[in-house]
């Protein structure tokens, strides 16, 4: 009998990937800062002990995002992401049903360990479909995804979903219902499905890979080395800055209808950012160049947090998240073009470096969150200098794109 052919092309693959990336990360992994200002009420915390609360979240990914990275390599991205879908709606529910610190703290762990393990997956399904002239921009793509759900849970979730569904306990139930019809449309729909068979490397990518055998390669990469030690001060900053922002915008006066609006433009704008900054890497050949200019926006723009009426944070905010995006889909490309890395070691190696983004997201917020105890302003100081400290570390990177130097 003739073998079936694919059930979908690799653009419906990717839009599908998207669709998931939304559902399982984007919305889940920003659907709490906006409301932290009603948890503080409710269960009767502090600012630090919210940073705290949004590290340990952090550090759940960290773990999470390596053991997912492995597990993809070794058991194949069609059952590790279809078993996340549901990994992440049964911890986010977790989260609805925290009573106090301790537990809220816990099910925050648990359920960053659950997101973590499924961006390295997601991200590098592109690698397996698309070719590397269509390789930014697809990995781009599937970044909008996260903005788009980013943009949805923080516009929508506490202004427009809470009086709806009556409580923020409800709203994350909601949230837990769609991950779950995500889990199975992406069972149902990828079944069959395999890699683009022109795409070099297809054979290697296909292959289980043992643990020791990836983890050996890419820790003998020292572009690797420096790319984790980038991800951990610079996409640790960005993860706090959306922790801390919806409550900085209220703790100086701005009212939720205001505040949350501005604070989802750090993700709406990251949707043009993750599709414009790929496509433009892939037309002139250049990944660090690109990446160089988004950190010193970001850092630039993280400084002038401080001192920006409401008028100018309405710019300012989404050009943050414009460049962050575009930093993150770049990063993430540079690493699946490594020639020692590929679609092979693919998710290990994205696994790693979103560990070690999630280990600045669990240090910067508790950081902040000390310093903000003592003047409101200081931890976006602090952040914008762990931004420019992670650009430096990227001119020992070698060029990827096109144009290799």
């Amino acid at each position: 009998m003739a073998k079936e052919a694919p059930a979908l092309n690799k653009w419906s693959v990717l839009i599908l990937n998207t669709a998931v990336f939304l559902g399982i990360v984007g919305i889940p992994y920003t659907a709490m800062p906006v409301f932290f200002s009603g948890i503080i009420d409710e269960l009767n915390l502090t600012l630090l002990q919210i940073g705290v609360i949004w590290g340990f979240f952090f550090l759940g990914m960290a773990f999470g995002s390596f053991l997912g990275g492995l597990a993809g390599d070794r058991f194949g991205l069609y059952k590790v992401i279809g078993i996340l879908c549901f990994a992440v709606a049964l911890t986010n529910g977790l989260r609805a049903l925290s009573a106090d610190y301790i537990s809220l703290t816990i099910s925050m762990s648990l359920c960053g360990f659950a997101i973590g393990a499924a961006i390295p997956n997601v991200n590098r399904t592109p690698g397996l479909y698309f070719p590397p002239d269509q390789l930014g921009m697809a990995v781009g793509i599937t970044s909008s995804g996260f903005s788009l759900g980013a943009v949805l849970s923080t516009a929508l979730g506490a202004t427009f979903i809470l009086p709806l569904a009556g409580s923020w306990r409800n709203v994350l139930f909601i949230y837990s219902a769609l991950c779950a019809v995500l889990g199975i449309a992406w069972l149902c729909l990828m079944r069959g499905t395999g890699p683009n068979q022109n795409i070099a490397n297809t054979e290697t990518s296909e292959k289980r890979v043992p643990f020791h055998e990836a983890l050996g390669v890419i820790f003998r990469s020292k572009d690797m080395w420096l790319i984790l030690i980038m991800n951990v001060t610079l996409m640790g900053s960005f993860a706090s800055i959306v922790g801390y922002l919806p409550t900085y915008l209220i703790d100086t006066g701005l009212p939720n209808n205001i505040g949350d609006p501005i604070s989802s433009t750090l993700f709406l704008a990251g949707i043009a950012g993750a599709l414009l900054i790929p496509l433009i890497s892939d037309k002139i050949g250049r990944r660090k160049a690109l990446i160089s200019i988004c950190a010193v926006i970001m850092g630039a723009g993280t400084c002038l947090l401080t001192i920006s009426n409401t008028a100018f944070l309405w710019l300012l905010v989404p050009a943050i998240g414009f460049a962050y995006m575009g930093v993150v889909a770049l990063c993430y490309t540079i690493i699946l073009e490594m020639k020692e890395i590929g679609p092979a070691y693919g998710a290990t190696a994205l696994g790693l470096a979103v560990t070690s983004q999630n280990i600045g997201g669990f240090f910067l917020p508790i950081i902040g969150g000390s310093l903000a105890v003592r003047n409101i302003a200081w931890p976006f100081l602090f952040w914008a200098a762990a931004i420019f400290g992670a650009a430096i570390c990227l001119f020992r990177v070698k060029e990827t794109g096109g144009s290799r130097n």
